[in-house]
């Protein structure tokens, strides 16, 4: 049976490629000459040795591993790739490091300090519109914590007194009894009990089962989450590529043994056209006689290495 790798950094290139596995380690040593700004993994998949994109790799599906054994894959997308409805992407703002001034969009820094805006939304997720200008959001760490719990400089700490304490909307437990949130200063400590802070007090808020799905809120305030300004993270389903939110449909799917999620639909890879197993096929497989055969299934084929053929 011809070798497979697992994936794993071995050097970096201008952009973001894979070189696939086969190729002796003395092979790579040309590239290192190559100015490095992104990486470059060693995935199953040719035995060529040459460099190809790892944007549109296949990426995450279910296998079989024995009768009583399933298991998950996701594919190794790089330190800057993401999987994203089946397929790796990259997200160029990964690692770009911009001042509090600043929010990354397709891998440069750009100002948003004192720049126009009418709603929060123009600015993005760390920053707010006030008087028509972007400033930077400057509010205490808040937290989301379970009912038994209080929240202290951003970290959820146990209080055995509220264990069994349920308040209100707008109200929340100290020390066993239920207190008002709602007109708290929140300048310098956060808003909680479903309260967000607003000029500096603690107000309802407006977005409680307010906008419909796929959809964000800020303030009342309800905008689509595809293409919306995004700083690291997003609301699942939805990734954080290049600055902007990217719905990925893929996520919490559930495929069948031998499919993949592309799109949002499952598709069965096993028998495939292929001319190339990495391309066409997903991570685990091969491409024998132009189809794609899963190695998983495969335990104790032996294969002609020079014409690619199944003996």
């Amino acid at each position: 049976m011809s070798s497979f790798f697992v994936a794993y950094p071995i050097v970096q290139l201008q952009t973001f490629f894979i070189i696939l596995a086969g190729a002796a380690p003395s092979g790579i040593i040309g590239l290192s000459r190559i100015s490095t700004s992104s990486q470059m993994l060693r995935l199953p998949g040719s035995s060529d040795g040459r460099c190809y994109p790892a944007a549109g790799l296949p990426c995450d599906r279910n296998v079989q591993l024995s009768d009583t054994e399933f298991k998950s894959v996701t594919s190794n997308c790089g330190l800057k790739g993401k999987c994203v409805n089946g397929r790796c992407v990259e997200d160029r703002c990964t690692d770009v490091t911009c001042t509090e001034n600043e929010i990354c969009r397709d891998g440069a820094c750009w100002s948003v300090t004192d720049s126009f805006c009418i709603t929060h939304f123009d600015c993005g997720p760390i920053f707010e519109c006030h008087e028509n200008k972007c400033v930077p959001l400057k509010r205490p760490l808040s937290c989301n914590c379970d009912p038994g719990e209080v929240c202290q400089q951003g970290t959820c700490f146990p209080d055995p007194k509220c264990a069994h304490v349920s308040c209100s909307t707008g109200s929340f437990c100290v020390d066993g009894t239920c207190q008002t949130a709602v007109g708290r200063d929140c300048i310098n400590s956060a808003c909680e009990g479903g309260t967000i802070c607003v000029n500096g007090r603690c107000i309802l808020d407006p977005c409680t089962n307010r906008c419909p799905p796929d959809h964000a809120c800020r303030e009342g305030q309800c905008r689509l989450l595809q293409g919306l300004q995004c700083h690291v993270e997003c609301p699942k389903p939805y990734v954080c590529v290049d600055g902007r939110c990217t719905k990925n449909a893929c996520f919490g799917k559930s495929c069948q043994i031998g499919e993949t999620c592309e799109n949002g639909i499952c598709i069965k890879v096993e028998g495939r056209l292929c001319s190339l197993a990495v391309r066409d096929c997903a991570e685990h497989f091969e491409c024998f006689s132009g189809t794609c055969q899963d190695i998983f299934q495969m335990t104790g084929v032996i294969t002609d290495n020079a014409n690619n053929t199944v003996l």
